[in-house]
């Protein structure tokens, strides 16, 4: 590996000198600078970015925790952290939880011990205890898309009553009375906000909520699957389903298409997130669309704002969801 004593000798000056030049020091001359500096390039000169951490106080990294990277939604999202990340000169070490509550603070224990410069984390429950801890350590984190009850953090997020609220409605303005629910984990604020939204539209209608039509899972298509199968397998069946995620909704797809029912004729289905399977042929699924890309910038942008000692102007960014309304819903049989 070459090094600073290595491009000092090939120019035939100090290492301090070739020092100053490699950190753009006003005090050499520009000619000096541009020599020592093709020298170093043309040696293969490479900087010792984890010494140059330790002297500044700072990595050059963020770490960033999502629960689930294969979901379209969370890819999106990290596309957008990782486009802002960039644009500042920082790398961005991902983790990805699988939703599992030890794996996360393991994530976030290692990502301290790396001395990265700050968190994005899109993986908490609404009462992780491990939060409370990581404030008190100072270190500068930002949550996304799910939203603690635990600690006043900086959070980017969905209204998501709102977006529950236009899921149910749409179903209720098609005529359906027969409404199921399948969520998320139930301690994921996100899902707990979907479920409310339900239950606040239902009750406004003056609509049955039945026990056997509602089901918490994990936001995954094999969850959506069990739960929607075992909901649509019932004597008395709902006529509509508002699914809290579009990969579950994926899993009562095919949950519907194995008991043979049609959808929207026998089913109509709502999802949520949009993500980019959603709107496919074969899929076009109805759905509330999240700006996934948006949130994951907008992230960034905070924990950078924080990272330069400009915390951001407000604590808590709701940005509002859309219903995009595709082939899986029409008005109940009969």
């Amino acid at each position: 590996m070459v090094t600073i004593k290595d491009v000092a000798q090939a120019a035939g000056v100090s290492p301090s000198t070739v020092s100053r030049a490699l950190n753009d020091s006003p005090l050499l001359r520009e000619e000096t600078k541009a020599r020592i500096l093709r020298i170093a390039a043309e040696l293969g000169y490479e900087r010792n970015e984890l010494a140059r951490g330790l002297v500044l106080g700072t990595s050059g990294a963020i770490g960033l925790v999502v629960p689930d990277i294969a979901n379209p939604f969370f890819a999106e999202l990290t596309r957008g952290v990782g486009e802002r990340a960039h644009a500042r000169g920082y790398g961005v070490v991902l983790c990805n939880t699988d939703g599992d509550l030890e794996r996360e603070r393991s994530y976030i224990r290692l990502l301290r011990r790396k001395r990265v410069d700050g968190l994005i984390l899109a993986t908490v429950t609404a009462d992780d205890p491990y939060l409370k801890l990581l404030a008190l350590s100072h270190t500068p984190f930002v949550l996304v898309s799910r939203r603690s009850q635990q600690v006043e953090a900086p959070y980017v997020g969905v209204d998501d009553l709102l977006g529950g609220k236009l899921a149910v409605e749409h179903l209720v303005e098609l005529g359906h009375r027969k409404i199921g629910f399948i969520g998320g984990p139930p301690d994921v604020r996100c899902s707990q906000e979907r479920f409310q939204a339900y239950q606040d539209t239902l009750r406004r209608h003056r609509l049955p909520l039945r026990k056997g039509w509602v089901k918490f899972s994990d936001f995954t298509q094999a969850a959506g699957y069990q739960a929607g199968r075992a909901m649509l397998a019932r004597k008395t069946r709902p006529t509509a389903i508002f699914a809290a995620n579009d990969v579950t909704a994926l899993g009562v797809l095919r949950a519907a298409e194995e008991l043979g029912l049609d959808i929207p004729e026998d089913l109509s289905l709502v999802g949520y997130d949009d993500i980019s399977f959603a709107g496919l042929p074969r899929i076009e699924l109805t759905t509330v669309a999240q700006p996934s890309f948006k949130l994951g910038q907008l992230a960034a942008d905070w924990l950078l704002r924080m990272l330069s000692g400009k915390p951001p102007r407000q604590s808590v960014k709701l940005l509002p969801p859309k219903l995009v309304v595709r082939e899986t819903t029409a008005p109940p049989p009969g």
